[in-house]
């Protein structure tokens, strides 16, 4: 999506270069959409699996996928790695929330630098957006 600066949504960024709005808004946004996608389903087969689709899978049944995308994306960064293991419960390929991680962000609990927070929110944003744009489909 672009608005009248031609620029999508992941540039979000002021002309000095520092973040337009704090990790915590953006987590707090994120997070409805989460949830509201998370509760939904995704079809593989004929079309929408509201309807007759052949497999109906729930959007978080890819959460563990997401987090492991994540953290291979953004593990070398140690803000990042101690927001994954310590506040989504992260485990590589055993556990993890994505709920957890938001709920996090968005109170402020992390702490560290806004940047690597910020990049790992727009890479989540985009994962959660393709389910959505599947279920819309």
């Amino acid at each position: 999506m672009t608005g009248k600066s031609g620029k999508g949504t992941s540039a979000r960024r002021t002309a000095a270069g520092t973040p337009a709005r704090p990790a915590a808004i953006e987590a707090v946004q994120l997070l409805g959409k989460w949830l509201r996608i998370a509760q939904g389903h995704v079809s593989f087969g004929m079309g929408c699996s509201c309807g007759m689709g052949l497999v109906k899978i729930q959007a978080r049944d890819f959460e563990l996928q997401i987090l492991d995308y994540l953290y291979g994306k953004h593990g070398g960064a140690e803000a990042v790695l101690a927001l994954l293991r310590e506040h989504a419960g992260y485990r590589p390929g055993d556990a993890g929330s994505i709920t957890a991680l938001l709920r996090a962000i968005a109170t402020g609990a992390p702490e560290g630098e806004a940047e690597p927070q910020l990049a790992l929110l727009r890479d989540l944003e985009r994962s959660i957006d393709s389910f959505d744009e599947v279920h819309r489909g």
